[in-house]
């Protein structure tokens, strides 16, 4: 398994329904592990790389309902 990070920013600030959407994008096989910044505007992914490419993950989100505004590199 390869670890890795990917950061995105959100075009809304989060709530309690986007919360509810992070829960759901991370119950999917291959994310380890979502985490926000304390100002609800940016997400980092962390997710096996031996399953996804960034655009899956990406796909991911936005599956999941999350307002993506840009990946942030």
């Amino acid at each position: 398994m390869t670890k890795i990070q990917l950061p995105f920013t959100l075009s809304a600030p989060l709530d309690g329904k986007l919360m509810d959407r992070i829960a759901e994008a991370h119950s999917t096989y291959g994310i380890l592990g979502i985490k926000a910044d304390p100002g609800g505007q940016r997400l980092v992914v962390e997710y096996d790389a031996t399953r996804f490419s960034p655009k899956d993950v990406e796909a991911v989100l936005v599956r999941a309902g999350l307002p993506l505004a840009q990946r942030s590199v």
